[in-house]
């Protein structure tokens, strides 16, 4: 199994940055100022972020903290644009600066206000983390870190955390913090800002492929066939077309809970299919037992994948897992798609699994997440319209936290709205509510289960809210003439729409919960097809008629646009493949936050000493579960590192201690233990503590007591 990547909550802790700004008072003796008190202070000055007295604007030279512009250049300081470009620089201090991977970095002068920019491209030193780097550059690695092993995995005697904080992947990158983090006790806690998947998956309509960027540099660093004749699972019966056969036709794209896609075809004149691609190559398939992952890559470094070259390996790509073929040949058909919350299964991973709904048929088919089987179709035989009375066309669909899935009945005018409950086999029959005020587009649901639909027909949005069974209508202002296409939402409360019918696309902002506009963008590129927000809360947008994605840049504190710390904008845009036509879940934040809010800590443990094997005998815990809250140890034992998180997992155990001895064990001896203590919440607003954990073996030569 591939780690279970990244899963979220609305509920954060919060990332908080302060700027030094220069000022023009002289420097003061730690004597006159508070000591620093809940902040953070390097270099013992008693300034520094988050201190009483106020950051340091060089927080590695005690002799600097208010008036660096005195001591030498700085962020901020006065320049000359006319006469100052570029200098090197380095804000840590001197003697560090040429100790590897310590290195120097570039200011510029910004011309629109003559002062000087931050250090671009410089790396600091650190604390000292055992990951094989020397972090501080002192020109050790590692010192005072290790393990009683030698090495960097916890372990070699008994490991846990008791009274001290959690350690994440900042103190030991061994350790995975995906979805949490820690409270001011230091105890885990369900936190989003620990997510690590950072990429967006386009699907390039007329080409046939998907794009995958990664969301912090733009770039794009791999392209796949939307198809393979390889790993087949076929339902139907009946061939399908090669990917570059122009038949496919790719649309909807849905991140699944260990960040790997589904990508439907469309399929107007030929069988659907619907295709899953790896996001990590751990999880690859090695088909010609080469030894290596053959699969699409960056190569030459460029930022965009050339089809043309070794960049591209089309359906030879390892990457490639499997094409399911389902549904009946019909104009048109695979136009929705969404992953559920997944079937806990014993023994089995669980990444969510896949509803395809097929347009000109009437139905959706439900496909397990891992393996492609068929799980279920609704309605269990005929279309809607004989289920229903009413002629229902998915066009998109979107999973709350309820586990029902929504979806518009068509495209584009005023069309019904459909649910089907998606915890249930056979699902209950799909229920209508009343048709939507006027147009229908994309779909999403916000953190409160209610539905947003974008209305072709105009610059609406329209919020469905079941709960009341009312609908409300946002009108975007200054956007007369101007359409509404994909919708999405951030974790901040807020929905983002795509809208064009200008010179440029447009993203919108809206308040979840008043329904009322808040904030309108021009973004560049052509007709905006897909609105989305990646993990660090930046919203992008998907440009079909100029072949681009654009991002908005959030900052974390204020969660208005603000410039970019690499590129300086607000707005970038970046090169995809041709006419991307995409505008469901494409980072997969909806899954993440919505249909299954959760977190996973994994801790890789080592046993005994050299090839040893352990026997594993116990877990024990303590944690705070408020109603709605859970907390689950799951664990997998190996004896190579590297595949450890592929090997048999056994669990979960929901009451403490675990004897890893007995069912649902019982665990073999193996040299590693991987831990992972999964937490999770239906209300996306409490979140689970666990306090402490403790882990016991016993090594071959131990003696009793």
């Amino acid at each position: 199994m591939r780690r279970p990547h990244l899963v979220v909550l609305a509920l954060t802790l919060g990332l908080i940055a302060a700027v030094a700004v220069p000022g023009c008072s002289c420097n003061s003796r730690p004597g006159e100022v508070p000591e620093c008190i809940g902040g953070t202070d390097l270099d013992g000055d008693r300034y520094g972020t988050g201190c009483p007295a106020g950051p340091d604007c060089n927080d590695f030279d005690p002799g600097i903290n208010t008036d660096c512009c005195a001591s030498g250049i700085y962020q901020g300081c006065p320049c000359d644009s006319t006469i100052d470009s570029q200098i090197p620089c380095f804000d840590g201090p001197p003697d560090k600066s040429g100790t590897l991977p310590c290195q120097r970095g570039v200011r510029s002068c910004n011309p629109a206000v003559n002062l000087w920019d931050a250090c671009i491209g410089q790396v600091l030193p650190q604390d000292e983390v055992c990951n094989g780097s020397d972090d501080n550059c002192d020109g050790s690695a590692d010192e005072g870190v290790m393990s009683t092993c030698g090495n960097c995995l916890p372990g070699c005697d008994d490991t846990g955390v008791d009274t001290d904080p959690f350690p994440c992947m900042a103190q030991n990158p061994a350790i995975e913090c995906d979805g949490v983090g820690t409270d001011p006790n230091g105890d885990l806690v369900l936190d989003s800002s620990t997510i690590e998947n950072h990429y967006l998956w386009i699907a390039n309509d007329p080409e046939g492929t998907v794009t995958k960027i990664d969301t912090r540099t733009g770039r794009e660093i791999a392209r796949y066939a939307t198809v393979t004749h390889t790993r087949v699972v076929d339902h139907v019966g009946r061939a399908f077309a090669a990917w570059n056969s122009g038949a496919h036709r790719p649309s909807r794209t849905a991140v699944d809970f260990y960040g790997d896609v589904w990508i439907a075809n469309r399929a107007p004149s030929t069988q659907p299919t619907i295709t899953k691609i790896a996001n990590d190559t751990v999880d690859c398939i090695d088909a010609n037992t080469s030894g290596t992952i053959e699969t699409s890559r960056d190569l030459n470094a460029d930022g965009r994948i050339d089809i043309a070259t070794a960049e591209f390996l089309a359906e030879a790509d390892e990457c490639i897992l499997m094409t399911v073929a389902i549904g009946a040949q019909n104009s048109w058909q695979a136009r929705a798609l969404a992953i559920d919350a997944g079937n806990a299964v014993q023994g089995q991973d669980n990444p969510g699994n896949v509803w395809v709904g097929m347009y000109g048929e009437q139905a959706f088919y439900q496909i397990n997440g891992s393996t492609g089987a068929l799980m279920q179709r609704v309605p269990a035989v005929g279309s809607f319209a004989t289920a229903l009375g009413v002629n229902v066309n998915p066009y998109g669909a979107a999973i709350d936290g309820q586990g029902r899935l929504w979806s518009i009945g068509g495209c584009c005018g005023s069309q019904y709205l459909l649910r089907i409950d998606t915890t249930l086999n056979p699902a209950p029959a799909a229920r209508m509510t009343q048709q939507s005020p006027g147009g229908a587009y994309g779909i999403t649901v916000d953190l409160m289960d209610r539905v947003w639909v974008g209305a072709y027909t105009g610059p609406n949005v329209y919020r469905y809210t079941p709960a009341t069974d009312a609908w409300a209508t946002v009108t975007i202002p200054n956007s007369s003439g101007w359409i509404t296409r994909g919708v999405g939402i951030d974790t901040r409360g807020n929905v983002w729409a795509a809208l064009h019918g200008g010179p440029n696309s447009r993203l919108a902002r809206v308040d979840a919960s008043s329904a009322t506009s808040t904030g309108l963008w021009d973004v560049g590129g052509n007709v905006a097809i897909g609105a989305g927000v990646d993990f660090d809360g930046d919203v992008w947008a998907v440009n079909q008629s100029t072949s681009s994605t654009s991002r908005i840049h959030i900052d974390t504190v204020t969660g208005e646009p603000a410039p970019h710390a690499t590129t300086g904008n607000i707005v970038d845009t970046f090169p995809t493949g041709p006419n991307p036509y995409t505008y469901s879940d494409f980072t997969g934040l909806g899954l993440r936050t919505v249909t299954r809010p959760s977190g996973e800590y994994l801790v890789p443990i080592q046993g005994c000493t050299g090839n040893e094997q352990a026997t594993w005998t116990e877990v024990t815990w303590t944690a705070t579960e408020p109603p709605g809250t859970e907390v689950e140890i799951f664990v997998r034992a190996g004896d190579d590192l590297a595949t450890l998180n592929q090997a048999p997992i056994f669990g979960p155990w929901t009451v403490s201690p675990a004897n890893l001895t007995l069912p649902p064990g019982p665990v073999p001896p193996a040299r590693y233990l991987l831990l992972i203590i999964r937490m999770t919440s239906q209300d996306r607003e409490s979140t689970p503590i666990v306090h402490s954990y403790n882990v016991e073996w016993s090594c071959p030569g131990d003696v009793p007591g």
